[in-house]
């Protein structure tokens, strides 16, 4: 068994994890600059963000079908390609609407590399290897977004500094166009190391060219292993149209309705923890506890890093523990987590004083804040609102952060 050649076809495939965690993520740092920028209404502001989940599930349906006739390899390279195309044409956009386009284009990407790059994992390692090579994915969906947060924290210091280079770039001007451009780079890579990779054997075999796929399970398994596999291969590509037939009919079975219902109700409870609200937000979030434009953005790396210790460490601990401990830990954590976030928040209140109204005075002014003078509000959706209703709709968006961090 080839170790180091398993591995390294593994976590080049992987890398369509990671540009889907950075493609998710890096819209957090953009949403503050893109908002006053286009002059957006919250429920533009919320499709600009959540367009691209639209056609990744379209991709979802499709790229199954595409794999089989193209190979995985192939729709790999055109969901990379998308990612490119996307990560460009985002950076570029001249309006709204330019840019939902742009990220619809990504989101095609999204879906095809969420589905595919964990199918060919799974068909390219042995069988002892499988789970921990294909679990490579899901390490790179959350490096991705660790990484997406530090670049969005990154670019927008550069704005921030005087070094020349960074000025001649213009990142304190379109800092935003440059958080998204960014992704452009690994998808390149991507693009290009898929190369190296060979096809997938399975969809060899599917295809009839059993001798290439011999060839490729040689490198990964040795001579004799891979020909055992092989005929395995063999056999169950004969089998699967009855075996489908029968699948389906065993899932709605009397004794399958209590796994069938874990299932989904482990899917849909991964779903509603708001976790992807947190990544696609962070920054933004972060900014409505008073602390300011730079330190939002540096705590949503953290809200990175925590999430990529605690996948190592669950990695780690899987085949040691089972995953039912593992769900019950992520579970209990999670509920603690919220009702700590929900008491910070429900016992915060809002006021602005005089003097907070006066240092204000630069970008609003003093007569229009008068009527929010020493009220207290006990939510940041009271204090908004009536911000609202005080200042203009410009002045609001692009000073919203500063009087949350006054109040």
């Amino acid at each position: 068994m080839n170790l180091r050649y398993t591995v390294f076809v593994s976590f080049i495939v992987a890398l369509g994890g990671f540009l889907m965690g950075f493609d998710a993520s890096v819209i957090s740092g953009v949403v503050k600059f893109i908002e006053p920028q286009f002059d957006l209404t919250k429920i533009q502001l919320g499709w600009a963000v959540s367009c691209l989940t639209l056609t990744a599930t379209l991709a979802m349906f499709m790229a199954g079908p595409l794999s089989d006739k193209l190979g995985r390899r192939t729709v790999l390279k055109y969901a990379a390609a998308l990612y490119f195309i996307s990560a460009i044409g985002s950076a570029i956009a001249p309006s709204f609407w330019f840019l939902v386009l742009a990220r619809m284009v990504g989101g095609f990407g999204v879906g095809a590399s969420l589905i595919i790059a964990p199918m060919y994992i799974a068909e390219i390692a042995p069988p002892k290897m499988r789970g921990r090579m294909v679990s490579l994915n899901q390490l790179n969906i959350v490096l991705g977004i660790s990484v997406a947060f530090f670049t969005n924290y990154m670019i927008l210091q550069l704005g921030k500094s005087n070094a020349g280079w960074a000025e001649m770039l213009q990142f304190g001007n379109y800092n935003w166009r440059w958080m998204l451009a960014l992704e452009a780079l690994p998808a390149i890579i991507y693009f290009v190391f898929l190369f190296f990779v060979p096809r997938s054997p399975r969809w060899l075999a599917m295809n009839g060219l059993d001798d290439e796929a011999l060839q490729v399970m040689e490198k990964s398994l040795g001579a004799e292993e891979a020909k055992i596999q092989l005929k395995s291969i063999t056999q169950s590509i004969k089998a699967s149209p009855q075996k489908e037939k029968t699948s389906l009919k065993e899932l709605f079975k009397p004794s399958m309705k209590l796994v069938l219902l874990i299932g989904i109700v482990i899917a849909v409870t991964q779903q509603i923890t708001g976790i992807n609200s947190v990544f696609f937000y962070a920054p933004m979030i972060f900014e409505q506890t008073g602390i300011g434009t730079d330190a939002s953005f540096s705590q949503a790396i953290l809200v990175g890093l925590i999430n990529l210790v605690f996948t190592l460490f669950a990695i780690w601990l899987v085949d040691r523990i089972g995953r039912k401990p593992l769900l019950i830990f992520g579970l209990t954590g999670i509920a603690i987590s919220m009702f700590i976030l929900s008491a910070g928040f429900g016992r915060a209140t809002y006021q602005l004083t005089e003097k907070d109204i006066q240092e204000c005075e630069s970008f609003a002014s003093s007569e229009n804040l008068a009527s929010m003078q020493n009220i207290v509000f006990y939510s940041d959706l009271e204090f908004n609102k009536a911000l609202a209703n005080s200042i203009s709709d410009k002045a609001f968006k692009e000073h919203q952060t500063d009087f949350i961090s006054k109040a």
